[in-house]
């Protein structure tokens, strides 16, 4: 019974090093992290002015996109929800499209893609 108490306490210890080594301040993790919480304030350069968490329009052009939906109405809804925001949305250092798309898969429930693959009209993407 002395052994096993000793491997525990082994383990327990070895354990406890393992875990203070890779315990990282605050600061360095939000440094070296790419990802945001949701509704983050964030100041400063690479930040998207716009909320769009707090938009409306994406169950419906979730909606329009879904088969058998036209592909020209599903078109219609993304422009009238993303080119009042095209400036912000193309600009790739602010995060802005990020942040759209990632409202459109989730409350819009559409996968991946789906804009991509039916509303191009041309090599720069959409026209506004």
């Amino acid at each position: 019974m002395g052994s096993s108490t000793g491997a525990i306490l082994f383990y327990c210890v070895a354990l406890s090093v393992v875990a203070a080594a890779v315990v990282v301040s605050p600061a360095a993790a939000a440094e070296t992290s790419s990802r945001k919480l949701i509704g983050a304030a964030t100041a400063g350069a690479g930040a998207c002015p716009v909320r769009f968490d707090r938009m409306k329009g994406y169950e419906a052009l979730g909606a329009k996109c879904k088969k058998p939906s036209p592909v020209r109405e599903c078109c219609a809804a993304f422009k009238a929800l993303a080119c009042p925001y095209n400036k912000l949305i193309n600009d790739v250092n602010n995060g802005c499209a990020d942040d759209m798309f990632y409202f459109i898969q989730t409350k819009g429930k559409l996968r991946p893609g789906t804009i991509f693959e039916n509303c191009l009209e041309g090599p720069q993407g959409l026209k506004c």
